[in-house]
């Protein structure tokens, strides 16, 4: 699989992105009424959440461009994926607030690149090949 994650910021993209993991959902609550069957639903609030890894000197360019803090603003991420077998395929995440930062410095061959893990949540709905989802 052939893909890219681009961090969309003010003043440019920031990249050095080594792994991405994002979920949404939106729940269902039953309704009952008498008896034990469920009568209709309802549903809960849309969440969509996340985590990233990324090179130790990216995170660095990201944060300067950010005013020296990740958690200030909100940013959108575009990832896009694809293979021989398929087009590319572009998922937006948009309005992304970082909740934690994890340095991770383990030796990696000959590299030694250190690592940081971001976790994230998505305010707005994550739009899977263009498509809102909420």
């Amino acid at each position: 699989m052939i893909g890219s994650t681009e961090i969309k910021l003010p003043s440019g993209t920031a990249g050095g992105v080594s792994e991405i993991n994002y979920s949404d959902e939106k729940g269902v609550e039953p309704r009952y009424g008498k008896g034990a069957v469920a009568r209709g639903y309802g549903r809960k609030n849309y969440k969509a959440s996340g985590s990233l890894t990324m090179d130790r000197e990216e995170f660095e360019k990201l944060k300067t461009s950010m005013g020296g803090n990740v958690y200030k603003k909100p940013v959108n991420i575009v990832v896009s994926y694809g293979n021989d077998d398929m087009p590319s395929v572009t998922d937006t995440l948009p309005d992304v607030m970082f909740t934690k930062s994890d340095s991770s410095n383990t030796k990696q061959d000959s590299d030694n690149v250190s690592q940081m893990k971001l976790d994230f949540i998505i305010l707005s709905p994550i739009k899977w090949g263009g498509v809102a989802a909420a």
